[in-house]
């Protein structure tokens, strides 16, 4: 299930950071709390089961600062398999129609629920949202955190395993990672460094913003459309939207 949100600030003129991810999550666990949700799962290691995309600026400019929303319209999407946690992160946008971000007050003027796409056993989507495949690699006998590229072999059956991982703790099933295949035509591949802010400290990533084409069970491809692919994704990454069935 999937919503498109619109805010708008009357005023115009906000200044939105460049790593402005930590917001909307800020955003969405706020509107939990006020939901009476049970937030252990903030803390907990476990998927958390949403994703949301990038801002979609109605009118912008960059500057050394960030991204300045002239006319105060920002537009994004929220996504989850779960449609109880999707609704309450929903009703809570509804209840809180006064929303405040970087001290600019903001009400939500526009909410529409996205018609899910026809699924199939092979599709073509595109990133709304950085993918960020975080493993660990071994440097001077130590293993270390790493991005990998989709140059790297390890890159996509990196996201197929997560995929399917989160799909077996989601529905309580053993599927194998046969049942889903992970691929790109590389096409408009964009490397994007991106920081995650946690308390008073940044963490850096490599992201992509690129083209994936999904192949196997369609029910799996629908939870990658709904959940995101592969790591970070209740902060903001790997989310996608289809480009066309490709059978």
């Amino acid at each position: 299930m999937r919503f498109n949100i619109t805010l708008q600030n009357q005023e115009g003129g906000v200044l939105f950071p460049f790593n402005y991810n930590h917001i909307i999550t800020s955003l969405i666990y706020n509107n939990l709390v006020d939901m009476g949700a049970d937030l252990d799962f903030h803390d907990s290691k476990d998927f958390k089961f949403f994703t949301f995309s990038n801002i979609i600026f109605s009118k912008f400019e960059v500057t050394k600062d960030g991204f300045n929303s002239i006319d105060g319209i920002i537009n994004f999407q929220v996504s989850s398999p779960d449609s109880k946690l999707l609704r309450k992160i929903i009703n809570g946008f509804i209840k809180n129609n006064q929303i405040m971000i970087n001290g600019k007050k903001f009400s939500m003027t526009n909410l529409v629920r996205v018609k899910d796409p026809e699924f199939s056993d092979k599709m073509e989507f595109k990133t709304m949202s950085p993918i960020i495949v975080n493993s660990y690699k071994e440097i001077n006998g130590k293993m270390k955190n790493w991005d990998l590229s989709p140059t790297d072999e390890n890159f996509f059956p990196f996201i197929e395993r997560n995929l399917i991982k989160k799909y077996n703790q989601f529905f309580d099933e053993n599927l194998t990672e046969e049942s889903i295949k992970v691929s790109s035509e590389m096409k408009n591949v964009k490397k994007k460094r991106v920081s995650i802010k946690r308390d008073t400290s940044q963490q850096y990533y490599v992201g992509y913003m690129m083209d994936i084409i999904l192949e196997g069970d369609s029910k799996v491809i629908k939870f990658a459309y709904d959940c995101g692919l592969s790591n970070k994704n209740s902060m903001g990454f790997g989310m996608i939207k289809p480009v066309r069935n490709t059978k």
